[in-house]
């Protein structure tokens, strides 16, 4: 059973299964694919609709569109300019792998090993040749089949996940082979005897024969033949169209759902490059950490993006205390304040042009020193000191703050995002707009 979770976005591996889901995801499926089978009695015209038909299906599942084959209001001109489309740019890559081809058996000794090496090479390519086909769906134009080397760079980027898609076929194939096969033993098998009889008739009373028994003898073993095997071979023809649609279905389907990992969405013109290319959600779970983790996690750590980034903050969130760690080195960085202040112990003027400069700032970082200690002891203004560099050093901590809203800016209620760039303002915020 395949989820509605697996079958959103891209993902490596499950494309029978998937697709497969996708194809009876609505009740009543089977009636287009009776009806594509029936329509592929109809010598060529009846191809054009099957390949138009699978062609705009998939491309749908390549934009992200999670939908089943449609079953009503379907345009039959339509599909089949789109299948004409498809039969185009097929034909000309076959043209181009045969020619190719040739070229290769043309080489001296290297011929037979060159020649089979290719063949196994066209399996992939033949999958290839979908993709191309696919592409030009994509952008209704004929000439974005034919964009070898952004088609090809698709192909390398992925070959794992095609060669998934081709050894589908194969099973499919011989699956229906084998049905196929023990079809029509069965019915020879029933006409086997009469054969044998109409055969030894011939060897044993050739000489006795007259022209016109021996002509009565072959249309008595024709007529044999074609009442057994007649159903049969139709049977077999109707299996074989009905396992076709299912599989070119299928696979057009599951060459949609590996494109999504190119972001069709973000395509620009035919010509463009590719853009970022997606990943396995099972894969991108790791992947999606790593960026953010240098950067922006820090400044806001009420996003959950994961449980890493959650865990940076921490070490940082005691950087407000952290002004008693540099107590030791401010006074090595100002040496010469320390010794003025500690002979005027009793005189409360000689400090008090220093405590001056040092309120100032003091002043601003209210809620980390003392209001009225600075002229205290001479300790305290040592103390007083560093915090007058500490916040200048760690102003980028706080100023880092505004950051953090943009990510939930993004979210489902950005008006309470707002407050917080208000609150950052010591001089002009208050509290009426932040409740606003």
């Amino acid at each position: 059973m395949v989820t509605e979770n697996e079958l959103e976005g891209f993902r490596r591996d499950r494309y029978f299964a998937r697709s497969w889901a996708l194809l009876t995801r609505d009740k009543g499926w089977i009636k287009p694919v009776l009806l594509l089978t029936l329509a592929m009695l109809v010598p060529f015209v009846g191809w054009l609709g099957l390949l138009g038909y699978a062609a705009e299906w998939a491309r749908l599942t390549a934009w992200g569109v999670n939908s089943a084959p449609k079953q009503k209001g379907v345009r039959v001109g339509e599909c089949i300019a789109s299948g004409w489309r498809v039969f185009l740019v097929l034909l000309v890559w076959g043209i181009g792998m045969g020619v190719i081809g040739w070229i290769v058996g043309t080489v001296p000794l290297l011929n037979d090993l060159l020649s089979f090496a290719w063949s196994i090479f066209c399996v992939f390519l033949g999958l290839v040749t979908i993709v191309a086909s696919l592409r030009a769906t994509i952008y209704q134009k004929f000439g974005a089949g034919m964009r070898l080397k952004t088609i090809w760079e698709m192909a390398s980027h992925d070959a794992g996940g095609l060669i998934r898609i081709i050894g589908m076929q194969i099973i499919g194939g011989a699956i229906v082979g084998v049905v196929t096969f023990f079809i029509l033993l069965t019915a020879f098998m029933s006409v086997m005897p009469h054969i044998v009889y109409v055969v030894d008739m011939f060897t044993e009373y050739d000489y006795l024969m007259s022209s016109s028994m021996r002509q009565s003898l072959i249309i008595e073993l024709v007529t044999t033949f074609l009442s057994s095997m007649g159903p049969a071979i139709l049977v077999m023809a109707l299996l074989e169209n009905f396992a076709g649609v299912l599989l070119s279905l299928l696979s057009y389907t599951a060459v949609g759902l590996w494109m999504r990992q190119f972001n069709v969405p973000l395509w620009g013109r035919d010509e463009d490059p590719l853009p970022p290319f997606l990943m396995d959600p099972r894969e991108q779970q790791g992947s999606y950490q790593q960026p953010p983790q240098p950067g922006y996690q820090p400044a806001g750590p009420g996003d959950g993006n994961g449980s890493q980034p959650p865990a940076q903050p921490q070490p940082q969130a005691p950087a407000a205390p952290a002004p008693a760690a540099p107590m030791a080195p401010a006074p090595l960085a100002m040496p010469a304040p320390a010794p003025d202040p500690e002979p005027p112990v009793s005189g409360a003027p000689a400090p008090a042009p220093q405590s001056a400069p040092v309120e100032k700032p003091a002043q601003d970082e209210v809620p980390v020193p003392g209001e009225g200690e600075p002229l205290g002891s001479s300790d305290e203004i040592i103390e007083v000191t560093p915090l007058a560099v500490a916040p200048t050093s760690e102003l980028p901590t706080p100023s880092e703050e505004p950051s953090a809203p943009e990510p939930p800016a993004e979210g489902d209620n950005p008006i309470e995002e707002t407050p917080v760039p208000d609150g950052d303002v010591p001089e002009g915020g208050s509290s009426r707009q932040s409740t606003k």
